[in-house]
């Protein structure tokens, strides 16, 4: 068997998120089955949020294996789902957005989630999955999120500030991984140095629990019809 390093501490946080992620999805889902009375385009929206929660657990739930794993053969068969389920959770967030803002007239404009996911798996399959290519899609799907939630708010919708607060918190744990990243510091501990600790990679999933705790909290708030 090929062997690697493996990272406890990231397998622990991923799955935190992961945790986070499945819990945050059931408390939604109760609500949505609760509220179907609900206009069609809040259901849905909730929906895809839900879904958006799930991809993320299934994300880290395979990376926390990837990571956690000895075994590199492991980690190359899981990997490429860690980062089709991490690219699958932004479009639903990001679809999610779009129907919320919009509420009406909103079909043409899911052509741009449904065109950026076929381009992510095309060049994912064709790359083999860089984690280069989940940065590229946050960056572009923030963007984009980050239009709709600013249109939002000049409408006076509530839940605009919880998804801009949010998505601010998850870009900067983002920084903190890519600069982590470039400076390549790491610890190799261990008997014979089998185990490997990236502190930029278990402080962006830390920082990235906050900034999905938010997305939960609008996203609750705006299921209860709080907002």
């Amino acid at each position: 068997m090929i062997l690697k390093q493996a990272e406890p501490t990231t397998l622990i946080t991923d799955l935190l998120l992961a945790i986070e992620g499945f819990l945050f999805a059931i408390i939604l889902l109760y609500l949505w089955f609760k509220n179907k009375d609900k206009k069609k385009t809040d259901s849905l929206s909730v929906l895809m949020w839900i879904g958006g929660f799930i991809s993320i657990g299934l994300f880290s739930l395979f990376g926390a294996i990837a990571h956690g794993t000895f075994s590199q053969p492991l980690s190359d068969i899981v990997w490429p789902f860690t980062m089709i389920f991490g690219g699958i959770c932004f479009i639903f967030i990001l679809t999610g957005v779009i129907i919320y803002q919009k509420e009406t007239d909103f079909l043409l404009l899911l052509l741009m989630p449904l065109v950026l996911v076929i381009i992510y798996f095309i060049l994912g399959f064709i790359t083999n999955w860089p984690f280069l290519l989940w940065v590229i899609l946050l960056i572009i799907c923030s963007v984009i999120i980050y239009i709709f939630s600013f249109k939002a708010k000049q409408e006076g919708k509530g839940l605009a500030i919880y998804l801009i607060v949010a998505l601010t918190v998850i870009l900067i744990s983002g920084v903190v991984q890519a600069i982590g990243g470039i400076i390549g510091f790491t610890i190799d501990y261990g008997t014979n140095n089998e185990f490997l600790f990236q502190p930029h990679n278990d402080i962006f999933h830390i920082i990235a629990m906050v900034g999905l705790a938010i997305f939960f909290l609008g996203f609750w708030k705006q299921a209860k019809g709080k907002l």
